[in-house]
């Protein structure tokens, strides 16, 4: 089943009615700084468990007390339209680390090389440092991406969280894709606008022909929504305080750079 086809839930926390999608309510379990909504006071060991478990009672039907006695009942499923099945561990989202170990291994050999200058290195350092260095920037940006889709679910709009290490922010944009060229002609003619005003349909005058002539913009675009989570701030403090609390001989590899 896809997200968008499981019923609205409830805050499991104690006197709070707030009422969303499943990830949506585990957003504002790990966002609300209270101790009802603390993980630790709920039965559930955090959001990927909250997530899980109520997607779990909704598809077997269970009602309340199921997994937690504050979480709203579904809404009855017609078992012919609604298949009932379990989550497959394949859906959880999971993150590959194997690019730290190559970051590692790359830090060490940054060490061991011990040069002020790249022009020092012979070939075959060099293509060591690159294939590494290559490996660590896309494994990273892997993870990064599954780290992001997760927190597209469960972040609200326009809202920036901070944590130990940095900030993000969930925004949403839009974009005009033109209709198809019959559609954006005959509307033209509707309105009473020269199709051939538009020059060949080009975006920035079908817009400013829209706003002059009082056409509605959807009439001739079709709107596309995206939305993205960007890091929008960093914490040095908190990564050199991690840093300094990782083990001694893998803090070595790095306390010369």
């Amino acid at each position: 089943m896809r997200d968008e086809e499981y019923d609205p839930t409830t805050c499991p926390a104690a006197g709070c009615d707030y009422e969303n999608a499943i990830r949506s309510v585990a957003a504002h379990i790990s966002t609300t700084d209270d101790d009802r909504h603390s993980w630790d006071n709920l039965v559930f060991e955090g959001a990927k468990d909250f997530v899980v478990r109520e997607k779990r009672r909704q598809q077997d039907g269970a009602t309340d007390g199921s997994n937690s006695p504050n979480i709203s009942s579904a809404k009855p499923r017609s078992p012919e339209n609604e298949p009932i099945d379990t989550p497959d561990p394949d859906e959880i989202p999971q993150l590959d680390l194997e690019f730290a170990r190559d970051a590692l291994v790359l830090l060490d050999l940054a060490r061991r090389y011990d040069v002020d200058s790249l022009v020092e290195l012979d070939t075959s350092r060099l293509v060591n440092l690159y294939t590494l260095l290559s490996d660590v920037g896309r494994g990273a940006d892997d993870a990064r991406k599954e780290v992001r889709n997760v927190l597209l679910d469960v972040l609200q709009d326009d809202r920036q969280i901070s944590s130990d290490f940095g900030s993000v922010k969930r925004y949403t944009t839009q974009r005009r894709n033109q209709r198809d060229e019959h559609v954006i002609r005959a509307e033209l003619e509707r309105a009473g606008i020269d199709p051939d005003a538009a020059r060949s349909f080009d975006t920035k005058k079908l817009k400013q022909l829209a706003e002059e002539r009082g056409l509605d913009e959807s009439a001739v675009f079709d709107r596309e929504e995206r939305t993205y989570v960007k890091k929008s701030g960093a914490d040095g403090d908190g990564r050199r305080r991690a840093f300094e609390e990782l083990d001694p001989e893998i803090r070595s590899l790095g306390e010369e750079w």
